[in-house]
């Protein structure tokens, strides 16, 4: 199947599943790009509980060849941008198995029919990471049989063939347990005490492999993140913290990087539909006055002078802060 025919089926998939699909066609030479779709998922609820899931996004790259192939910059590209956003990064792959999301350095790999699996929540999805396949324990129904008397840790212990010890630092963790050992308990009691790989979870794998970016800006606080993105339509994410508060998201274009008023015209709108779905503000760093005028008129005759009123320009020399020495 195509590149172009994967990534229809893709898109299809993220609109119909997600709450909004931003998809960006910059740089408009396919393989010189690292991301094609930003989706923000639906807020999801769990059947028997009622308890709203965690929301979060999925950042997209449909791979022109096997995802082992993906350059250094597309896999620090995707994991940048995901981390500044909470969300998940996914190449898809469409010759790799279904059901089965490998864990790719720092970002994951799947194909589109997984990929749908994930965010719909149906059928098993296992994680395969160093040589063997992995899905995980349901923490949350053992730790309450455990404290009702209805089961000991020790029998899961025994049933999986592991320590008590082992056992409780599982549970502490994301409970992932190999595929084997998975079917012990099947065998021992019942289908219920295991989940499926599903989105929550790969977020949590993704938090715990991501380190802090490097963009780190002591300048302007140690609450302050900066990610530095390189083969897609934004240059610079600025990202506010504490975590527990709602994001605040800044994106920068850097007119520097594209010495060509019509490619950073085509990268402001591609940047100006992430800003709109993430309600952040978005910077244009120009040169000079002469072409900030003419970034400007472009870029209003593109989309209106209206959506282009929420487009901040400025001067290169504004912009020195957000630049590691």
């Amino acid at each position: 199947m195509s590149v172009s025919s994967v990534s229809k089926k893709v898109k299809g998939i993220l609109r119909e599943v997600t709450r909004s699909v931003v998809e960006l066609d910059y740089p408009t030479n396919y393989r010189e790009r690292s991301i094609d779709y930003v989706a923000i998922l639906k807020t999801r609820t769990k059947d028997k509980t009622h308890q709203p899931h965690s929301t979060g996004s999925v950042v997209v790259r449909v791979s022109p060849g096997r995802s082992s192939t993906i350059s250094n910059e597309v896999e620090e590209d995707l994991a940048k941008f995901a981390d500044a956003i909470d969300g998940v990064p996914v190449v898809i792959d469409n010759e790799l198995y279904d059901n089965i999301v490998f864990d790719y350095g720092k970002i994951f790999a799947t194909n589109e029919r997984t990929l749908e699996n994930i965010v719909k929540e149906r059928e098993l999805i296992a994680l395969y990471r160093r040589n063997e396949l992995y899905v995980a324990l349901n923490i949350k129904l053992i730790e309450r049989e455990v404290s009702r008397g209805g089961l000991r840790l020790s029998e899961i212990s025994d049933a999986l063939g592991l320590s008590k010890k082992s056992v409780e630092s599982c549970l502490k963790g994301l409970g992932l347990i190999s595929i084997d050992k998975a079917e012990k308990l099947i065998s021992e009691y019942s289908s219920d005490m295991i989940l499926s790989i599903g989105y929550d979870i790969l977020r949590e794998i993704f938090k715990k492999k991501s380190s802090p970016p490097q963009g780190i800006n002591r300048e302007i606080g140690s609450e302050t993140l900066v990610y530095d993105l390189k083969k897609t339509a934004v240059d610079l994410v600025v990202r506010e913290l504490p975590p527990e508060k709602s994001l605040s998201l800044k994106f920068y274009v850097d007119f520097n990087k594209t010495q060509s008023v019509k490619y950073v015209k085509t990268k402001i709108i591609n940047a100006s539909r992430l800003a709109r779905e993430f309600n952040a503000d978005l910077e244009v760093i120009v040169p000079d006055y002469t072409s900030l005028e003419l970034v400007k008129k472009e870029v209003e005759s593109e989309i209106g002078e209206e959506l282009s009123s929420h487009i901040k320009f400025s001067s290169q020399s504004r912009a020195h802060i957000f630049r590691r020495s």
